[in-house]
């Protein structure tokens, strides 16, 4: 995801270009699974439990790694298209689905908070020709 980031400028002269937050997305993803992996490599592993006392949500969980992979790059791929407040709700929406959220309202606000900081940054701190909406 980190290459189909480079492939999009991250600076237009001195402005934000569009490639700039698929970048520093995936290179976070990148930093979380360093981390993660250090962790993981520090600790021992914990006593398995029996097989019937595996939690309820045991099998949402397991999507989560590929769902927050795929969120950035739908984010990444979708930003030129969308703009960058679109393609933030779909890489929220698509990244909270696969961490197990499936209460419909919690889905809503979760998606939409993000939606509105996005859209907020966007008009505040980024200059005019970072596309926040999709170019019709």
């Amino acid at each position: 995801m980190l290459i189909l980031a480079y492939g999009q400028p991250a600076w237009l002269g001195g402005n934000v270009g569009p490639g700039l937050f698929a970048q520093l997305l995936s290179k976070g993803v990148i930093a979380l699974g360093a981390i993660w992996a250090a962790f993981c490599a520090l600790n021992a592993p914990p006593p398995r439990p029996a097989a019937c006392a595996e939690p309820a949500d045991a099998t949402a969980q397991r999507w989560s790694g590929p769902a927050l992979l795929g969120a950035v790059l739908l984010f990444a791929l979708s930003l030129p298209a969308f703009g960058l407040v679109i393609s933030a709700g779909l890489a929220a929406t698509l990244a909270a689905i696969g961490a197990g959220e499936r209460d419909p309202v919690a889905l809503a606000v979760t998606v939409g908070a993000l939606v509105i900081m996005t859209l907020v940054i966007g008009l505040t701190l980024l200059p005019p020709t970072a596309p926040l909406w999709p170019r019709l």
